[in-house]
């Protein structure tokens, strides 16, 4: 899925955002929402008191867990972060107030490399828009599967008047800055004003990492906005963050033992040269199939290999499909 963030505050510092893959995760306060993590605690609290009056002896123990729900209720202001972002690139309304009246631009991101595999924690989902405040009921969490209902709960809620933003949000476990795969911008958009000093410098500053540069235009005959593609400036076949990292020796004859999964093995000398060619892969290790996660008929690989960012070793997992597209993007083979 491919979302988007505007940007127009600061010229300088959402470059040098983009430049070190960077994002800024807000706490509630920062938003500029002042409703923004409100939720009704009028039912919770009842059905605390009543389950306190029910059950006396463990008076004590619901307490506790009344303060621990409480505690995570309060992380929202304190400790969780906050990406807002949208589906759409050509809302006028989003133009105007948050890429400083068209003279900033939009960046695109696919959202499965945003969340990355550098970052499993980060939780996304969509915001729900009512007239209403969200009521916290207790009653409504039992029995429910999903982990992150209490997240969705207090921060998933927003006016139905700003329904135009068509919000997609991601949560992090920590305010503040944020890394991500640089891979996960795919398209700069630039404004109906953007000045042509500012494209010029975003797409000097973003050379090698074959991002689209797109410039918006008004819609003839319509009050709809559109996006013509345009030439980069700088163009160059020298890679951002490019390198090719060995592949462990015991690695060069690997085969897949497995009789069901035998036809699978050429796929194994695939991912070893997909993974080599991951911007923070020291060498390859290990790579196979993965015997818990795959099916004679949809086998799952894993390939393992020390992050040189993090110095702890890292498991990447591909499917057939995945496998493929990643495969067919390597140029130098």
């Amino acid at each position: 899925m491919l979302v988007y963030k505007y940007r127009g505050g600061s010229f300088k510092r959402d470059l040098q955002s983009l430049k070190n893959d960077t994002f800024w995760a807000s706490n509630t306060k920062q938003l500029n929402d002042p409703y923004e993590g409100f939720i009704s605690i009028k039912d919770y609290q009842q059905q605390f008191n009543n389950l306190k009056n029910i059950f006396s002896q463990h008076r004590t123990n619901l307490t506790l867990i009344e303060q621990s729900l409480k505690n995570i209720i309060d992380m929202k202001d304190t400790k969780l972060g906050i990406l807002s972002l949208s589906k759409r690139y050509d809302d006028e309304l989003l133009w105007a107030h948050y890429a400083n009246s068209h003279k900033g631009f939009c960046i695109e991101y696919d959202l499965d490399q945003l969340l990355s595999k550098q970052n499993p924690k980060h939780r996304f989902f969509d915001i729900q828009y009512s007239d209403k405040i969200p009521n916290l009921d207790f009653s409504k969490f039992l029995g429910q599967n999903d982990p992150d209902i209490l997240i969705k709960k207090i921060l998933g809620y927003k006016s139905q008047r700003w329904e135009y933003e068509q919000e997609l949000r991601i949560i992090t476990e920590n305010q503040g800055i944020n890394t991500y795969d640089y891979r996960a911008v795919k398209a700069i958009y630039f404004g109906l004003k953007t000045p042509k000093s500012t494209i010029s410098k975003t797409m000097k500053t973003l050379q090698g990492r074959r991002i689209k540069y797109f410039q918006m235009h008004l819609k003839p005959n319509s009050f709809e906005l559109e996006a013509k593609q345009i030439e980069d400036k700088f163009p160059t076949n020298i890679k951002y963050k490019y390198s090719i990292a060995p592949i462990a020796e015991h690695l060069s004859t690997i085969k897949i033992s497995e009789q069901e999964y035998e036809k699978y093995s050429p796929y194994l000398q695939k991912l070893a040269e997909i993974a080599r060619r991951e911007p923070n892969c020291n060498e390859v290790l290990d790579l196979y199939l993965s015997p818990s996660k795959s099916t004679p008929h949809h086998p799952i690989f894993y390939v393992q290999y020390i992050n040189s960012d993090t110095g702890l070793y890292q498991t990447d997992y591909y499917n057939l499909k995945e496998a493929n597209e990643n495969f067919s993007l390597i140029d130098d083979l």
